[in-house]
């Protein structure tokens, strides 16, 4: 499964043996979490949520990797910069409504939210941390 999803993301232009298995294990932590939270929705609705926290932090790392990784290291200027800025302020507004919504709204528990977020950022720390440590260790340089 791994392999597939692997496969599919390096079509879709996550091609960096790093960035890679961080959007990977994102995907795969949301889509756990989203499924667990789905089957014990009616008894509580805390996972869901948790899971919307974590799909948060998926897509913005996801998309983040995408746009950095279809730009060369060395073409960054003033408009570059508007750019990343642009697109991170339109992303900022996307999900700023979304927590609204599911705040205001529907009522979701912050704690679920939150949690995921968290968790979403820490798994993405942990798996650079092991992934970058073992790119070093298989090159020598770690």
């Amino acid at each position: 499964m791994m392999h597939s999803l692997d496969a599919w993301l390096w079509r879709r232009g996550v091609r960096h043996p790093v960035i890679r298995p961080l959007v990977r294990n994102e995907v795969l932590l949301t889509a756990l979490s989203l499924l667990c939270g789905g089957i014990v929705f009616s008894i509580t609705p805390w996972f869901l949520w948790f899971g919307v926290g974590l799909g948060i932090m998926a897509l913005t790392f996801w998309s983040l990797a995408r746009f950095f990784l279809r730009t060369g290291l060395g073409e960054y200027s003033a408009a570059f910069l508007r750019v990343v800025l642009l697109r991170w302020g339109g992303r900022l507004l996307l999900f700023a409504g979304l927590l609204y919504l599911a705040l205001a709204v529907w009522q979701a528990p912050v704690t679920a939210i939150l949690g995921g977020l968290t968790a979403g950022a820490v798994t993405a720390l942990l798996t650079f941390a092991v992934v970058s440590r073992e790119a070093g260790g298989a090159t020598g340089r770690g």
